[in-house]
């Protein structure tokens, strides 16, 4: 908006305080509109360097915190668990083929203590005929018979249970054979490849990191600057208010003026005019370095402001790639993986069903087993009493002594068959024990695992696409901002002229009354006084007291502590 200028009163013309007020009002308006206009630009540009720092910080701890690096670990944990996935399938074949080779004895041990209860209970029937149903053989046979049912029922469930156990070994073996195949296709060149890709976006965080940081630190900078330029503005209200002062003291001069003595009036004007020049000069001297300084200081915060697109720059070279091509990358490689962890799940998943299976199931072979050998030991101890029954009964018992004694022998033979079903049961259930993964029994599934490392660090990219997004912008904003400010704070051009020659036309018309009597006196204590009383600077009431005369209020008042004072530039 166009201002008309500013006249330059002529220091060669005859003295128009009216004019000079003018000039002096005028230029205190124009100077707080200014500066007022600048004050609001730069809170606007305070404002946008505090939203780019707090977006910056925001990237910062999202690419530092503990779940960026995790994402990381877990990628590498995955691909060192892929590596070893060959060795690991390798063990696990060996393992089921053992455990398949483990379970044929079995069956075959199953069958000769199915055989050997059958050849007792052969020999249970000779002891009925033999003792032709004396002495309590009957009885005898009949008990042996019940506790040989009970040894079948037991050694049924054995067999039952073993083929439960073995039953998924054939398909599990399968399912092994082909991940190993899908081994050999994919591995080892998958799992370093997401070993690398886990590096890459390491650096890739950390760089990204560290030029968020960079520019937030930068960007603080700029903050703390900006507010101190803000709070150095007041040297444009204090200003003002200066001149002001000084206009309406001589608004106050020109009114006392038109009603007293013109012989009077010479030496009160005189007084009153050579105190307006030392406080405009004053004012203008104050105000002229403090503007400077300021336009200094507003011209040092522009290279700061360049700073953070050089750094955004640099970042921007450095990159081999955007955040998408980067991602997409990383993608291609997790879906990968998820190729080779489908087939790993599987099996996984069948391994520890067999395994999970185990534990009951070798509980319940081992009370079977229990059961079997209580049979074999009651069996035994009956042979053994019908043996000495048989003694008893001298050449009668030679018979039932013969068939005693065959059923020892059966006894004997089922305890040594029960004892090889026991090492071979254990040895089965160890080897399918073995072949449990701890890492599958707490739950860890590498392509979810994976997906949820993923989705960490697209949040990380995320942030920092939404914190440097607006950079340029912002930087831009902020340095035509600076630019616009530091035109308005330096004023010398547009007021520099007209105030110097104010101060010119009062100093030369400006004659201090040393020692003022009478009516000159009494005039100099009411505009002096008055002029006292509007101060609002202890630099005003300074300058005052070199004008004021010996015991008035003006004289005492610049003695006045002023702490109370709002200007620290003064």
């Amino acid at each position: 908006m166009y201002a008309a200028p500013i006249p330059e009163p002529n220091p060669e013309s005859e003295l128009s305080l009216a004019e000079i007020e003018a000039t002096i009002s005028q230029v205190a308006g124009k100077l707080d509109a200014r500066f007022v206009s600048a004050g609001e630009a730069l809170a606007q540009a305070y404002g946008i360097v505090e939203r780019l720092v707090s977006a910056l910080e925001g990237v910062t701890n999202a690419l530092g915190r503990d779940a960026a690096e995790a994402a990381v670990d877990n990628m590498r944990a995955t691909a060192d668990r892929l590596e070893r996935l060959p060795a690991v399938q390798a063990a696990r074949q060996a393992g089921l083929e053992s455990i398949a080779a483990g379970a044929r004895p079995l069956a075959h041990h199953i069958n000769q203590v199915k055989r050997t209860l059958d050849f007792l209970r052969i020999c249970g029937l000779n002891i009925k005929v033999a003792a032709a149903g004396r002495n309590g053989f009957a009885d005898f046979a009949d008990t042996m018979n019940v506790r040989l049912d009970v040894g079948e029922i037991e050694i049924a469930g054995i067999g039952a249970e073993i083929e439960r156990l073995t039953g998924s070994i054939p398909a599990l073996i399968e399912v092994d054979r082909q991940l190993a195949a899908e081994c050999v296709k994919v591995i080892p060149q998958v799992p370093r490849k997401l070993a690398e890709d886990a590096e890459a976006l390491q650096r890739h965080q950390a760089a990204d990191a560290a030029r968020a940081k960079r520019i937030a630190t930068v960007g603080r900078e700029i903050h703390t600057k900006v507010a101190t330029a803000i709070g150095a503005m007041q040297i444009g209200d204090i200003t003002r208010q200066r001149l002001e002062h000084v206009a309406s003291g001589i608004q106050a001069l020109i009114a006392w003026r038109d009603s007293a003595d013109p012989a009077t009036a010479i030496d009160v004007v005189g007084h009153m005019v050579a105190l307006f020049a030392a406080q405009a000069s004053d004012t203008i001297e104050a105000f002229h370095t403090e503007s400077q300084r300021l336009a200094e200081s507003l011209r040092g915060i522009a290279p700061s402001a360049a700073q953070l697109l050089e750094i955004k720059a640099e970042g921007d070279r450095q990159q081999t790639g955007d955040h998408s091509v980067f991602l997409g990358a990383l993608e291609k490689s997790v879906a990968d993986v998820a190729q080779v962890t489908a087939r790993l799940r599987d099996a996984d998943a069948k391994a520890q069903a067999l395994g999970g299976s185990t534990s009951d199931s070798a509980e319940r072979l081992a009370e079977r087993l229990r059961v079997v050998h209580r049979v074999n030991e009651d069996v035994h101890l009956m042979a053994w009493n019908t043996d000495l029954r048989c003694h008893r009964l001298g050449d009668e018992g030679k018979a039932l002594a013969m068939v005693a004694s065959e059923i020892r022998g059966f006894a004997t033979a089922l305890a040594t068959i029960s004892a090889e079903i026991r090492h071979s049961v254990e040895r089965l259930v160890g080897a399918v024990t073995a072949l449990r993964d701890p890492e599958t029994e707490h739950g860890s599934d590498a392509a979810e695992a994976l997906s949820e490392s993923l989705a960490c660090i697209r949040d990380g990219a995320q942030r920092m696409r939404a914190g440097m997004a607006g950079l340029s912008d912002d930087a831009a904003a902020v340095t035509r901002i600076l630019e616009t400010t530091t035109s308005n704070v330096d004023c010398e051009a547009a007021f520099g002229d007209a105030l110097r020659g104010v101060v010119l036309r009062l100093k030369l018309f400006g004659t201090p009354c040393p020692a003022p009597e009478g009516e000159v006196a009494a005039g100099l204590a009411v505009l002096l006084d008055g002029m006292a009383r509007s101060y609002t600077m202890a630099r005003e009431r300074e300058v005052h007291s070199r004008f004021a005369l010996p015991g008035t209020v003006s004289s005492t008042q610049a003695d006045m502590d002023d702490d109370d004072d709002d200007d620290g530039l003064f």
